[in-house]
């Protein structure tokens, strides 16, 4: 009955588009998941703590927690020593429009590209206040955020937090093949195969030079606040989210705790991936990338601790600080949680089972890129993890590159792009773009579409070759 294992995502799915709320949504499938697994009510019930905690427990999972939850804290320092407030002063002497803000998210990627959620966090606490002055929109930013991070990120094969796990993962699927090929390799050449990737950089290029109509073409409608809100709760809401200027502004607050946070993460990467490699390249290739930005941020909030203490900063006030700041991210840890917990009860359910049965034994050669894409696409919308799509599909993949004869770096490209699907819609680039999830979500749904329809065709004329 590995069918049931549709049920989970498909109702979180539902419940998303229905309310645009993804904490309550991803719970229910969670819930449900439980229930279909234990057939019982209250072993259900006990089912459900048994997700959530160990999706927290894994070793990278918890890095990766801990890494939002310490950028919160430092990120909410930088703010309270005025050091948002002096970079806006001074970057808005050159930006002057939305698509000056936009541009300079492209530009920003240069120094933030190793890691998709340093990306989003980082550039979106930076540029979000000269948004705020310019009056752009909030919708188009976190779109062009959700673009620039992970979407652009894949198609560097250097220093990312993404490589080793490619490569380990393609390093995996190809032991007892007659694939000669090293996995570094087929890594490098599977990234022009990345349709995905690309379509949504040329769309976000477009949307930041352009326009392109961005939010004029909606899909789905989202609940203005009013609606669902008492006016005391939106009220207090607004009096918590005021930003007060606890000290003068002074831009060197942002930019020296950022360098420090580069160099530190550097630092890291080249200390963790030491011992496998005999070159500074190579061992950041080889480093361990949770680990090392984890403790990249970790020496960056002691130092700016510091830092900011010789200013004359109480550590009372520092200490207080952390702790508004760690508190601001809980919703993302929740929804992180919540969607590694979903994707724990879907493979317990049988979904890996339900991909790579007879219904897909008998493709035509020339189907096989676009099919493996869509098949990727669907798990990685319906339960919102790349990495998870990623480790599903990919024996799959390369399974049909061995017996059909067909290149494996493009079919290593189409599980990349089919996975990458999952991450434009992104709750953490709505956070940082000061917007709604449901708002994200509507606005750049077209674009997903479009971006989509455009990779099936590029995998189908791709095919038609082969």
């Amino acid at each position: 009955m590995v069918w049931l294992s549709l049920i989970p995502p498909l109702i979180t799915i539902v419940i998303t588009f229905k309310t645009k709320k993804l904490i309550p949504a991803l719970f229910v499938g969670v819930v449900v998941g439980a229930f279909i697994n234990t057939r019982s009510l209250l072993g259900g019930i006990t089912e459900i703590g048994s997700y959530i905690i160990d999706a927290v427990a894994d070793k990278d999972s918890a890095y990766t927690l801990g890494f939002l939850i310490s950028f919160g804290a430092l990120a909410e320092l930088i703010e309270m020593a005025g050091g948002i407030a002096g970079f806006s002063d001074k970057v808005s002497k050159w930006i002057k429009s939305e698509k000056g803000v936009l541009g300079w998210a492209w530009f920003l990627s240069i120094f933030t590209f190793f890691d998709s959620s340093f990306h989003t966090i980082a550039v979106g606490t930076m540029l979000n206040p000269v948004l705020q002055k310019v009056k752009g929109s909030k919708e188009k930013f976190a779109f062009v955020l959700s673009v620039t991070s992970l979407q652009l990120i894949l198609l560097i094969p250097i220093a990312t937090a993404y490589l080793g796990y490619m490569v380990t993962l393609v390093t995996n699927n190809i032991r007892g093949t007659a694939i000669t090929e090293s996995a570094y390799m087929i890594v490098v050449k599977s990234v022009i195969w990345n349709f995905f990737s690309w379509s949504m950089l040329l769309l976000a290029a477009l949307v930041t030079v352009l326009g392109l109509g961005f939010g004029r073409i909606k899909i789905g409608k989202s609940t203005e606040e009013e609606e669902e809100f008492t006016k005391a709760h939106i009220e207090r809401e607004e009096k918590t989210t005021e930003q007060i200027s606890e000290y003068p502004n002074k831009s060197r607050n942002l930019l020296i705790p950022v360098i420090i946070l580069l160099l530190s993460t550097i630092f890291f990467f080249w200390w963790t991936g030491r011992g496998k490699a005999d070159t500074f390249f190579g061992a950041l290739s080889a480093a361990n990338f949770n680990a090392s930005i984890f403790a990249g941020v970790l020496l960056t909030l002691l130092i700016t601790s510091i830092y900011f203490m010789l200013q004359k900063i109480s550590l009372a006030e520092i200490e207080a600080h952390i702790i508004i700041g760690a508190g601001k991210v809980m919703g993302l840890v929740m929804i992180l949680v919540l969607s590694w917990a979903l994707t724990l009860v879907t493979e317990e359910l049988g979904f890996n089972s339900l991909i790579t049965e007879g219904m897909i034994k008998n493709i035509p050669n020339f189907l096989i890129p676009s099919v493996v894409f869509l098949i990727a696409g669907i798990l990685a919308y319906t339960i919102g993890s790349s990495w998870a799509t990623w480790a599903l599909v990919m024996p799959l993949a390369v399974t049909f590159a061995v017996n059909s004869g067909i290149n494996v770096a493009i079919m290593v490209g189409t599980v990349w792009a089919g996975g990458a699907v999952a991450d434009v819609v992104s709750p953490l680039s709505a956070q940082m773009s000061d917007t709604s999830f449901g708002n994200h979500l509507i606005t750049s749904l077209p674009y997903v579409i479009a971006g989509a329809l455009l990779s099936l065709a590029g995998y189908l004329l791709i095919g038609l070759t082969l």
